[in-house]
């Protein structure tokens, strides 16, 4: 029997906005006289023009993820797991596959000829031949060498670079041994020559300029420029992937925090020369998204690019012949550098397109029509989307970031505003003054945004002192604009509601619920100076006596939410106090008030109608009429199993849409008083708008970097065919947006009828199981795929080989398991003490991390070395050795030639020239530059957040890190399962997979960062963080798991919070837990070994 079909979803996938580049690395093809750059987003490709970075193309959705990209001409390669798939503009064409042992890595076109690094195999392709490659060559060295990279010296026949990290030494086939570096001829499978290596992995190759010198990256953070031919380094720089000259960088998704744990940021991962007339300098990036800039002919550093981005650098490219770097990172962005001509000249941003770095959580339709939309995310950046046009999306500007940033010498991200919590714009005065208001988190003021330049306004909206009366500033928790665009309202987290002019700037008033009576008041203080006069003396009388006279705020608990009517008639405002008020708009007093029957979470009020939704704590969700002489409720809707995250009215307020973290999307029909549909988009949703129209519905969903539209089907689709009736509400599941957008439907209904049915792999808007939900950026993740290729071709091969060949696989594979999570070795046996197999270097270093400390202490400041230039002029002869002349690089300094000068400046001439004619042609390249330039001057009144001129007299406490987080996390989990079960060891997994994945100084300053300070606000938490700790350790080294790892970190906190611990009873009492602990795991370790020695010491003596 056919299952019933399910119901019409009442919205469908549109597109995705907001995507410009993921954590792959950028292919650049030449055609005529453009450049273009082709970028993957999840299972799609997009082809940006580099003359203005406009979208020039968009692929076709792919079944998985894009791992790697390359472009010849019309094609474009994409790898997709272990396969490559082949697309012509926007058709595919072909997949070359069944060659690789694991997912490609990636993609060399030379030629006729693809070359695809995968697993531990190089294949080799001939374009349009899909069946067989023509070689699979095995790199792996019999498990030893693990390929990374790939590369192609200029005038090397038939010959790549392999790059990559070994395991172990073992002989190749050959009389050296197997190196980081190899060179194959890829048309014969021969290894050439196997290189000595560098002492550290290769992450990254790029050839140069020079014949026979390359560069290669690695991963301890070392830049070599090495010669193929001699086997001889040229130069190294040190510190090259500039790790620790930025902060830590925003990676949004899974694959960026992935990298983050992997330790990464200290590797080499971008190279690029650059070629052409001018001074030859190299570029390279790394993990800290800062991009470091060298002068080849001097070996010294020529720049430093500190906040080039958020996240770790993918690609680096310098444009043939021009004075101009391109650089992507995982901070979803794509960013042109042009260095000005002159030796001191600091490289400057020309353009860029970006989106947002972390995923965004706030969404509002802007204007009548819809056409635009706000968004604000955890990369705490405020942008504008359009639905239409790509190239009018872009970053509101924070006044001259880049600028004030370099006077204060302080990083971009110290000076940025805090995530924005609320916001809310008016059309009607976008061309006179600031018509956006935003609230930001922890922030005792509120921002106002022109967007009519698309730059912060000249206003910040705090209340004056004397309308505080003594008591501190409170953080913004709403706003809230007037239809007219006039009238701002902000409310905060002491209850307070206050009211500014939009255009001035001035505080109008503010909402109170009752002004004390004078003589009452004056009793009250005296009173309380007479209990106090003893104590407290003129400053305790002078506070108390403020207190008293201090009217009555509109909420006794945070204001949650805050809104006009169309009229300028009424305010309504709901807070944690369980209450929603309603206020006249001119006279400022209260008129009306109902209970709410628990504290508020979420507030949208429809200004035509008056009809005001109320999200509660508990989920539910109220609908009042505010319009009468006192709120009535007229609908009550209850539904979701979790916190609201998104409430929503539609334009004609016959919908009420919600959101919520239980992953459902729910639409009420409001006039039926029922719910209408549930769905589930793939993610839970953080934050909704519809669009006045009611046509497009936007969101924004948990670790998605994107703004999702779907269109309404009760406009586009058969409105008819959506169910509508008291039967149990049907829950439909569907896909997220691509950028690509929604297919279009095909002849006599055939498209529509395939996406019924499922449809082929890779459609849009398709009915999809919860196992098939998407992972980051809205895609779904080919790791588990990949892996399970791999296991059934290795199970196959074991099957064939014979039972002896399978259980060696077996127990090959149970010595090699691991913790899913964290990532540790598995015991083989439950008493077996296992350590981490972690490079020694990792956990003995951190063992003497202060020793280290002092010994790096510099001395004396560096000396500039004298060495030769880099390209050494030769002399013309007919000796097949080249002669060098060493005398060039003097003349040309001690002589003066006048025709090389003369030379020089006609070459700056034409340089000049030419960049003129592009300012004079291309005013829009630059509209990124002047929309930073825009706004106030040196008076601006943004103020820094965390620092000594924070607002309210005090320091906001600093937010806890991400170790902090995971490890308060595990010890909830820890505490709720059952002490000594395998369900409590593995609540400290991820604590432990992230410790793992830290360098020594890391770990050492996340330790120290956990300080209890006596009388501190924090100081419970701090204890609670330190015993969490202390539970980690017992735990892990109960479970015989990452045994010299967790020894390494305990002698580390004992050396750092010992006497914290021995002063606290609480805390003392896990540490003598913990050192029972310890000491009998290390009796029976020594038993075994006092064992061990007996026996070898019975047996040499018998031998004697």
């Amino acid at each position: 029997m056919a299952a019933p079909a399910a119901p019409p979803a009442l919205f469908k996938p549109f597109r995705a906005l907001g995507y410009i580049t993921d954590n792959v690395p950028f292919a650049v093809q030449r055609r005529g006289k453009e450049t273009f750059v082709t970028t993957s987003v999840g299972k799609n490709f997009q082809v940006y023009n580099c003359n203005k970075l406009t979208l020039s193309l968009v692929g076709p959705q792919l079944p998985g993820d894009i791992r790697c990209l390359a472009a010849k001409g019309d094609l474009t390669f994409a790898a997709v797991g272990g396969d490559v798939h082949e697309v012509k503009r926007v058709h595919r064409t072909g997949v070359y596959g069944g060659a690789h042992d694991g997912p490609v890595r990636q993609l060399l076109l030379l030629g006729e000829q693809l070359l695809s690094l995968g697993g531990s195999r190089l294949a080799v392709w001939r374009l349009g031949e899909y069946g067989q490659p023509e070689r699979v060559i095995e790199l792996g060295a019999g498990g030893a060498f693990t390929p990374t990279c790939l590369a192609h010296p200029d005038t090397y026949l038939h010959k790549v670079l392999v790059g990559g990290h070994v395991s172990g030494s073992s002989g190749s086939s050959g009389s050296s041994s197997v190196g980081p570096l190899q060179l194959w001829n890829y048309r014969t499978g021969q290894l050439l020559y196997s290189f000595k290596g560098w002492g550290s992995g290769v992450r990254c190759l790029a050839p140069s300029p020079a014949l026979d010198v390359v560069g290669v990256g690695l991963a301890d953070g070392r830049v070599v420029l090495h010669n193929v031919r001699y086997d001889e380094q040229v130069a190294a720089f040190d510190n090259a992937a500039g790790a620790g000259l930025a902060a830590e960088g925003l990676l949004g998704g899974g694959a960026g925090t992935a990298l983050a744990a992997g330790g990464g940021g200290g590797a080499v991962t971008a190279l690029s020369f650059r070629s052409g007339a001018g001074v030859p300098l190299l570029a390279a990036g790394g993990g800290g998204g800062v991009v470091t800039v060298w002068n080849l002919e001097e070996r010294r550093l020529h720049t430093v690019i500190r906040d080039a981005h958020a996240g770790p650098l993918l690609s680096l490219h310098w444009f043939a012949g021009e004075p101009l770097l391109m650089s992507s990172a995982a901070d979803n962005s794509l960013k042109h550098w042009v260095f000005d001509t002159g030796a001191d000249a600091a490289p400057r941003l020309l353009r860029f397109r970006s989106g947002h770095a972390a995923p965004p959580t706030l969404v509002r339709h802007y204007g009548e029509g819809g056409l635009r939309l706000l968004s604000a995310g955890c990369d705490r950046s405020f942008r504008v989307f359009s639905v239409h046009q790509d190239q009018q999306s872009r970053e509101l500007s924070q006044k001259h970031l880049a600028r004030r940033a370099k006077r204060l010498k302080v990083a971009q991200s110290d000076l940025r505003l805090e995530r924005v919590t609320d916001c809310d714009a008016a059309e009607v005065r976008e061309r006179d003054w600031a018509n956006v208001i935003t609230a930001h988190e922890g922030d005792p003021a509120a921002y106002t945004w022109r967007l009519a330049a698309f730059s912060l306004g000249d206003h910040v909206l705090s209340p004056p002192p004397e309308e505080l009366h003594g008591q501190p500033a409170a953080p913004v928790t709403s706003v809230a604009l007037s239809r007219c665009g006039n009238f701002g309202f902000v409310g905060s987290a002491s209850g307070r509601l206050d009211r500014y002019n939009m255009q001035s700037g001035l505080h109008r008033g503010a909402y109170y619920r009752a002004k004390p009576d004078p003589a009452a008041a004056t009793a009250a203080a005296q009173q309380q100076q007479r209990q106090q006069g003893r104590r407290g003396g003129s400053a305790a009388a002078a506070a108390a006596a403020a207190a008293a006279a201090a009217p009555l705020v509109a909420h006794s608990g945070a204001v949650v939410g805050v809104a006009a009517d169309g009229g300028n008639r009424v305010l309504v405002s709901v807070g944690l106090d369980g209450l929603m008020r309603v206020w006249d708009f001119r006279t400022l007093a209260l008129k009306s008030e109902v209970a709410l029957g628990g504290p508020a979470a979420r507030l949208a009020l429809h200004p035509a109608s008056g009809l005001a939704a109320v999200g509660l704590a508990d989920a539910s969700i109220r609908l009042y009429d505010v319009e009468g002489p006192a709120p009535r409720l007229v609908r009550r809707f209850r539904g979701h199993g979790d916190r609201l995250t998104g409430l929503a009215l539609s334009g004609d307020s016959r919908w009420c849409l919600s959101a919520a973290m239980d992953g459902t999307l729910r639409v009420w029909d409001v006039p039926a008083g029922q719910c209408l549909q549930v769905l589930r988009l793939g993610a839970p949703v953080t934050g909704l708008s519809l669009s006045p129209g009611l046509d497009l519905l936007a969101t924004t969903h948990v670790n998605r970097r994107g703004v999702y539209l779907w269109s309404n089907q009760a406009l586009f689709g058969a409105a008819f065919a959506i169910p509508h009736s008291d039967a149990p509400v049907p829950v439909v599941r569907a896909a997220l947006p691509s950028v690509l957008g929604a297919p279009a439907a095909g002849k006599g209904g055939q498209q529509q009828q395939q996406e019924e049915e499922g449809g082929e792999e890779g459609a849009v808007g398709r009915v999809v199981d919860e196992e098939e939900e998407e992972d980051e950026d809205g895609v779904d993740s080919e790791d588990e795929a990949a892996e399970a290729d791999a296991a059934r071709r290795r199970a196959a091969a074991a099957a064939a080989a014979g039972p002896a060949a399978e259980a060696e696989a077996a127990a090959r594979r149970r010595y090699a398991g691991r913790d899913p999570v964290a990532g540790t070795p598995l015991p083989l046996a439950p008493a077996l003490v296992t350590l981490s197999l972690l490079p020694r270097s990792q956990w003995d270093s951190l063992a003497h991390i202060e020793v280290i400390k002092a010994r790096n202490k510099p001395l004396a400041p560096p000396k500039k070395p004298e060495a030769a230039p880099f390209f050494l002029p030769t002399l013309p002869g007919l000796s097949s050795q080249p002669v060098f002349d060493a005398t060039a690089g003097r003349g040309a300094d001690e002589d003066g030639d006048g025709d090389e000068q003369a030379a020089q400046a006609q070459e700056e001439e034409e340089e000049e020239e030419r960049r003129r004619k592009r300012r004079a042609g291309g005013d829009d390249d630059e509209e990124e530059e002047e929309q930073e330039a825009a706004g106030a001057g040196p008076g601006s009144r943004v103020v820094r957040l965390g620092g000594a001129g924070g607002r309210g007299g005090g320091v906001a406490a600093a937010p806890a890190s991400a170790l902090v987080r995971q490890l308060r996390k595990a010890a909830r989990r820890a505490a709720a399962a059952e002490p000594g079960s395998e369900a409590a060891l593995e609540a400290w997994g991820p604590v432990v997979g992230l410790l793992r994945g830290m360098s020594a100084t890391a770990i050492d300053r996340e330790l120290r960062a956990i300080q209890v300070l006596e009388g501190s606000s924090s100081e419970a938490a701090d204890e609670a963080d330190l015993g969490s700790l202390l539970d980690l350790l017992a735990a892990w080294l109960g479970g015989r798991r990452d045994w010299e790892f967790c020894q390494a970190l305990l002698s580390v906190v004992l050396a750092q919070q010992g006497d914290v611990i021995s002063a606290r009873p609480a805390l003392a009492g896990r540490a003598a837990g913990l050192r029972a602990q310890v000491a009998a795991g290390w009796g029976r370790l020594d038993a075994l070994l006092q064992h061990c020695r007996c026996m070898v010491g019975l047996f040499g003596n018998l031998q004697q």
